[in-house]
């Protein structure tokens, strides 16, 4: 059976709903919301591939869904289109500093909801696709027994795979956005480790073969390791990040 994309329509106007289910359900499986909270139930349990999201409703506006939405790590690549009949320059200042990705004027125009929808969804299943090959590759570390963190240039985490969560006590997402030094690493090693890590990202130095130093657990208890690390760079050469792939050397005791 062909897969159909899901567009979630979020409006407190059931007529709004209608017209623009009337012009996607040929193509799409669409879901209607008529409230802010009830859009973010529904992106829940249906899994939507887009949303066409209201700006003006009661209770929850559409900047704040779209902002819930946008700083969740399992819904920040969710494609939103903010649709509004505000046109100032300062609302649509206030959509892109919330995370939207579109925007569409009422009365929506049949052809333009239509195109912009198609182009979303494209971008959307490239992204998908991506991320699958990198869940892929990160099971094989999994399977490795590897530890595995990227940390941008000021030591935030950006990912982490199955197998350091495990080891280290953590749910699958707690640990995203946190400093990897400041959280994981004992306070006696900290300061040295961040001071070789700048002198990495600012090209003065470059990473050793590798490093042992142990991380702390969720629970306090300290579990040494020898890291890999490799330095993460754009095609322009710049630095964006380290890729630290870990591996417990309780294991050889």
């Amino acid at each position: 059976m062909h897969y159909r994309d899901k567009v979630l329509i979020v409006d407190d106007e059931q007529a709004i709903v209608e017209l623009m289910g009337l012009y996607l359900k040929s193509d799409y499986d669409v879901i209607p919301a008529y409230s802010g909270q009830e859009a973010l139930d529904k992106v829940k349990t249906e899994k939507p591939d887009i949303i066409l999201l209201d700006v003006m409703m009661p209770d929850m506006n559409g900047y704040e869904v779209c902002r819930v939405l946008k700083t969740s790590v399992e819904t920040q690549f969710l494609p939103v289109v903010m649709v509004t009949a505000l046109s100032g320059k300062d609302d649509r200042i206030k959509g892109i500093e919330v995370g939207a990705d579109e925007f569409l004027g009422k009365p929506v125009n049949r052809l333009e909801l239509v195109t912009r929808v198609k182009s979303l969804l494209r971008i959307k299943h490239l992204q998908d696709k991506v991320l699958a090959e990198r869940n892929e590759a990160m099971n094989y570390l999994d399977v490795a027994g590897f530890v595995v963190f990227v940390v941008d240039n000021d030591m935030k985490i950006n990912l982490v795979n199955r197998k350091g969560n495990e080891i280290l006590g953590y749910d699958e997402f707690e640990l995203i956005g946190h400093d990897f030094i400041d959280f994981l690493v004992p306070e006696e090693k900290g300061k040295e480790l961040r001071s070789e890590f700048e002198k990495v990202i600012s090209g003065e130095s470059e990473l050793p073969e590798f490093k042992e130093h142990a991380v702390l657990s969720k629970d306090g208890n300290e579990i040494q390791m020898r890291w890999y690390d490799v330095v993460l760079k754009e095609d322009d050469g710049s630095i964006t990040g380290i890729l630290r792939s870990g591996e417990d050397l309780s294991k050889f005791e």
